[in-house]
């Protein structure tokens, strides 16, 4: 359970920063003051983040559960890391499917969220319980 939360807090802990900084400095060329300055905004998207992802969380969970030992960390990952990838397009997609057909700055909040999802399935251990049977 405490790799779940570890990927999940990373996720939407990290992804609103990099949104912000990509957005910010990036595509609008906002000074690095001004993006400090939208800390409201990030810790908003920190928060709807986190209630729009528990469903999807729950089902990662569950997929996670139903892993257990059965596959190799590496096939456990690659796994949960399509579902994640997965999840977060279908979360935005069920927000707004116009994201889909045309190109936005909200296309640039999925691939962020979902390559750091990704991430986070990666850089973090993966504790498993062991099964002898």
């Amino acid at each position: 359970m405490k790799y779940i939360i570890k990927v999940w807090l990373f996720t939407i802990i990290i992804s609103p920063l990099l949104i912000a900084l990509i957005l910010g400095a990036i595509i609008n060329n906002s000074s690095f003051n001004s993006i400090l300055n939208s800390y409201e905004i990030i810790f908003v998207m920190i928060i709807v983040g986190f209630l729009s992802s528990i469903p999807a969380m729950v089902i990662f969970w569950f997929i996670k559960r139903s892993l257990k030992s059965k596959y190799s960390n590496l096939t456990e990952k690659i796994i949960l890391s399509l579902y994640a990838f997965l999840s977060v397009w279908i979360t935005f997609f069920i927000v707004d499917n116009g994201f889909v057909t045309r190109w936005s700055e909200q296309t640039i909040w999925v691939l962020i969220y979902s390559l750091t999802i990704v991430i986070g399935i990666w850089i973090f251990k993966n504790n498993r319980i062991e099964i002898n049977e």
